[in-house]
């Protein structure tokens, strides 16, 4: 219990930076290295090169309802070839974020080849999140050290929570 505590202060000191894209703004890690990024999305990864995140949105062309957006964006995502290195993906679960719908799914894969490298040390988690108010869709990938969970998943929530559509 008291690592996650200290897990959780330590993520809440962690200063977050508002990033605008067409229709929709998130807060990310301020020390995070932007290491790539266009018109439409972004990535970045820690200085520690533990955990790295990519956010993409885009204009929904013709405007449709945000339900049938969301359901869409899944389609798309499970059949992009999204790697999973012999790992069942899991389902998308709905929710809400931004006052509107959206849905994720998280899986677990392994850094580096072959049943060598196959270990706790190795072991990434990603967060995959799809979102949509039916006049703008979005893409959240963050991907993390297994072992980081605690601090890791509270930085998250705060970048997730974060997402504001524009008005």
């Amino acid at each position: 219990m008291f690592a996650l505590t200290v897990a959780l202060v330590l993520t809440q000191a962690e200063p977050l930076a508002k990033h605008d894209f067409t229709g929709v703004s998130i807060r990310a890690p301020k020390s995070w290295s932007v290491t790539n990024e266009d018109e439409t999305s972004k990535e970045w990864a820690s200085s520690d090169d533990r955990a790295q995140m990519a956010f993409s949105a885009f204009p929904v062309e013709p405007v449709r309802p945000a339900r049938a957006c969301v359901k869409q964006l899944i389609a798309a995502v499970q059949s992009s070839g999204e790697p999973d290195a012999g790992v069942a993906p899991s389902p998308f679960n709905n929710t809400t974020i931004g006052g509107q719908p959206a849905a994720k799914k998280i899986t677990t894969d392994f850094i580096g080849e072959g049943d060598e490298d196959k270990v706790e040390a190795n072991k990434v988690t990603t967060t995959t999140i799809v979102g949509c108010n039916g006049k703008t869709k979005w893409l959240l990938t963050f991907s993390n050290r297994t072992n980081d969970g605690a601090k890791s998943g509270a930085l998250l929530k705060r970048v997730v929570d974060s997402l504001t559509y524009a008005k």
